[in-house]
């Protein structure tokens, strides 16, 4: 048989050659593809996380809160036991705190409870004056 020509054997290398490209650059594309895939569910979980903290530190904040009310509530509690006339020593005792433990909610309950009882004594004796004007 004779020997194919030079032409036709360059010919047949050159679309070996090109499918080869074709197929290195439809790899190639497949690729970047699943990279920028890859980089957007990662932003996705960057936002997720992001989204979480900003909920996680308002709840935080909001727990905060409730439990500065709360422990305004037990200096209030504490102050009123320590009005009635117990002593201190017995009140802490009591409540299974330390003296000084109860010497610093002590202190947090004038600023707790000391401007609401002292705007309603400052209401009570205008009506009071009020009161006694119109009577006079």
């Amino acid at each position: 048989m004779a020997a194919p020509r030079k032409s036709a054997t360059q010919v047949a290398a050159r679309e070996k050659a090109r499918a080869k490209a074709q197929e290195l650059t439809a790899r190639h594309e497949k690729l970047i593809d699943l990279a920028a895939e890859f980089f957007e569910q990662q932003e996705q979980a960057e936002q997720v996380r992001a989204d979480a903290r900003a909920k996680a530190d308002a709840l935080l904040a909001r727990a905060e809160e409730d439990a500065a009310a709360a422990i305004a509530g037990a200096a209030g509690t504490a102050a009123a036991m320590v009005a009635s006339g117990e002593s201190k020593a017995s009140v802490a005792a009591r409540l299974g705190i330390t003296g000084a433990e109860l010497k610093k909610l002590l202190d947090q309950a004038p600023a707790a409870a000391g401007p609401a009882a002292a705007e309603q004594g400052d209401a009570a004796s205008e009506d009071e004056e009020g009161t006694a004007a119109v009577a006079a």
